[in-house]
């Protein structure tokens, strides 16, 4: 009697497969990381949009696991059931992007420094103490037990074990406290105050994230079809079989590794970081590359000496010197060429600006101009892709508001998302307005940072930027536009210090764009994304979760204070605070902002005249060059101009995007679009072999800590840190 075979259901995004190496890869991410980065040093786990430790692992999984059981099946006929088909594997990358923002810049890199320290320099702080900033302006119930605000409450054992130990770390040597050990000692019993505080906070925060991310998705990836470059990469990494990730059923080693194009861009690469590294390690008998010739990753351009007026312009230094990036390059190669070439000419036009502006006003652009002009052109943003998606966003919510059945999968999954952000959203604001008391400012608060963490998601999958700065934050902003008056002094503290030292201050490990990258990399694989939001909640809640432990760890075992960026934003937006009720006192309005309403205390508003220039330049400014990019098909200059101009980011990456344009050109004038689309796995594999150098890196300085119980004596950055 014939049996009838049993189809297998390949709409499955959870496998036993998809599910153990998703929660490995969560795992390697949200406990790792904050331990290697902080703790060990040397070039970043994740470190920006295009983590090289999640592309690592994705890489060793689809080359060295599939590849493995591959031969081993080969061998014995045996083994296919081990293999990862492109579908699961575009489930594990998901999963594991979503891990990668807890641990880092995106939360506990600042959250845990941002909370302890003030108190470790309040006794240094005169004006905190004399306005009672941290201690009658912050709740108490932020702050771990027993809260130092008290009457002596700095001279007791338990402050001496929560805090002190702190701000010098537990461990002895090489002895250390276990999870258990610091269960033991009430090190996590106190911190269950703070727990449930903050974490309403901090989960609706990420709900409400990855929510507008799959409510954007659609339009973003079907109605504009945006080039997802990062996405565009790692699909290479999983797509097995006909080379589309269509066939997800397939088996084996990713299409991409098989071409050989993929090999001739990886080696050359990799063999160059291989002299890097190894001239680190061993100087006197690698020669690095400044022995052997000309030094081509990095270079110093004198330029101000012959025009000293270039001085006087932001970020000055920036056109002289420069490093390159081959990941950078290797992006640019699948951006449009106006998106690249308006990169390399980003800090190009800021210096021009700054020098024409010297002559014109007499004195130096201020660095919070430059942020109120990025605020406006963040908002002006927003406001150009609500405009451009208008049809789809009224009519996802008109559903979603009168409960219609969608009629697809795709319908389904935006209505669910938008009705989530819409629950999470409002939730947010009233947790906000509890812990500020403004429910205004707490709505505000929350409108300005999730629009700027869409508009970083947006510059990610558009123009492929994965090392981002905003140098604005949503309390700062409300700051310079309304006044500190108008805030009020039981808002101002933890507006300032929430936004600028814990949730914005370094957003180059953010949230969104690893939900778009990994949303859109399951889709080309052929995920279902309706069942995938739901399994991406539970990984960043889940990650948020580890990463906590981890970082609680790793920060009260060893010194925190390691990190000086990190250290200077746990009291540098007090300080403002301060500065701010400073201002208040002297104006006699203090008791006047702290007696009046939300409502009524913004007739207490003012604004200085040049942050409101810049904010209308920096939104007008994009409002502008968007309409021409709609009117001109072919106009040259994209509005991340404003978006990108005189931070960090931009004056790191800016000359690498300058040559990616150029190659870029030359290979489509003289090759064309045949041309173009062939070399794509030569530049995929110089992108893979500075990513795996990455994940090589921090292997080895895991290695070497575990043999030697020392960090390692040798630290390498291979991206920009």
């Amino acid at each position: 009697m014939l049996s009838t075979p049993v189809k297998q259901n390949t709409n499955r995004i959870l496998t036993w497969r998809s599910v153990l190496f998703g929660l490995t890869g969560i795992y390697l991410m949200s406990g790792l990381a904050a331990y290697h980065d902080d703790i060990l040093g040397g070039t970043l786990m994740i470190g920006n949009h295009i983590p090289g430790g999640a592309f690592t692992y994705i890489i060793v999984m689809g080359l060295f696991w599939n590849g493995f059981w591959a031969l081993f099946k080969k061998i014995t006929g045996r083994g296919g059931r081990m293999m990862l088909n492109s579908r699961e594997l575009a489930v594990v990358f998901a999963l594991t992007l979503a891990a990668c923002y807890a641990p880092t810049s995106g939360l506990f890199r600042y959250f845990h420094r941002a909370i302890m320290l003030p108190w470790y320099f309040l006794k240094n702080k005169p004006t905190w103490i004399e306005y009672g900033v941290l201690t009658e302006y912050m709740n108490p119930l932020l702050f771990p037990k027993p809260w130092p605000g008290a009457v002596g409450a700095e001279f007791t054992a338990e402050y001496d074990l929560i805090y002190h130990g702190f701000f010098t770390g537990l461990a002895t040597g090489s002895r250390t406290l276990s999870l258990a050990d610091l269960w033991n000692v009430g090190i996590f019993k106190a911190w269950v105050g703070p727990i449930i505080t903050w974490g309403p906070f901090v989960f609706l925060f990420a709900i409400a994230v990855v929510s507008i991310q799959f409510l954007v998705h659609r339009q973003w990836s079907k109605h504009e079809q945006l080039s997802y470059p990062v996405a565009q990469v790692a699909s290479g990494f999983c797509a097995i079989g006909n080379g589309d990730g269509k066939s997800a059923s397939g088996r084996g080693v990713p299409d991409i590794f098989k071409n050989s194009l993929f090999w001739w861009g990886f080696c050359p690469v990799m063999a160059v970081l291989l002299v890097i590294t190894l001239s680190a390690w061993y100087p006197e008998t690698v020669p690095g590359i400044r022995e052997m010739g000309p030094n081509f990753k990095s270079w110093w351009i004198p330029i101000d000496r012959h025009m000293p007026v270039i001085r006087q312009a932001p970020d000055w230094w920036s056109i002289g010197y420069q490093q390159i990036y081959f990941t950078i390059i290797g992006l640019a190669y699948f951006v449009s060429a106006e998106i690249s070439l308006t990169m390399g000419l980003t800090m190009i036009t800021q210096v021009v600006f700054g020098v024409m502006f010297y002559y014109a006003v007499g004195r130096p652009i201020d660095g919070g101009w430059m942020s109120m002009s990025r605020a406006g052109a963040y908002i002006g943003y927003t406001m150009i892709l609500v405009w451009t998606g208008r049809n789809y966003y009224k009519s996802v919510f008109g559903k979603a508001f009168r409960l219609r059945t969608p009629r697809d999968d795709d319908e389904a999954l935006s209505v669910t998302a938008a009705r989530v952000l819409v629950v999470s959203f409002v939730a947010l604001v009233v947790v906000i307005a509890w812990l500020c008391d403004s429910w205004l400012m707490a709505f505000f608060y929350a409108l300005l940072s999730l629009m700027m963490f869409l508009g970083i998601s947006r510059i990610v999958c558009e123009t492929g930027v994965p090392f981002i700065h905003t140098n604005w934050d949503a309390g700062g902003f409300l700051t310079r536009m309304f006044g500190h008056a108008a805030i009020g002094p039981r808002a101002l503290p933890f507006l300032l210090h929430s936004s600028g030292a814990i949730l914005s201050h370094d957003p180059r490990e953010s949230l969104m764009p690893y939900i778009a990258t990994g949303a859109k990399v399951a889709e080309d694989n052929g995920v279902r994304l309706r069942r995938l939001y739901w399994v991406v909640l539970g990984a960043v809640l889940l990650s948020v979760v580890i990463a906590f432990v981890a970082t609680t760890y790793a920060y009260y075992n060893y010194n925190p204070m390691s990190n000086d960026h990190a250290v200077w934003a746990s009291y540098v937006y007090l300080d403002q605070a301060a500065t701010g009720f400073a201002q208040m006192k002297i104006a006699g309005i203090f008791e006047q902002s702290l007696a009046a309403n939300s409502i009524t205390r913004l007739a207490l508003a003012e604004t200085d005249p040049w942050n409101l220039r810049f904010f209308l330049g920096g939104m007008f400014g994009v409002l502008a060059l968007s309409s021409l990019r709609f009117r001109f098909s072919k106009f040259p200059i994209h509005p991340v101009i404003f978006l990108m101009a005189g931070v960090w980011s931009c004056i790191c990456l800016w000359s690498s995007f300058f040559i990616g344009w150029f190659i870029k050109t030359l290979i489509v004038r003289f090759g064309g679009g045949g041309v173009y689309q062939r070399l794509k796995p030569l530049f995929i594999g110089m992108i893979a072999a500075e990513l795996f150098m990455v994940g090589a890196l921090v292997f080895i300085d895991f290695a070497y800590y575990l043999i030697f119980k020392t960090r390692p004596p040798v630290t390498i950055s291979i991206m920009p840190v």
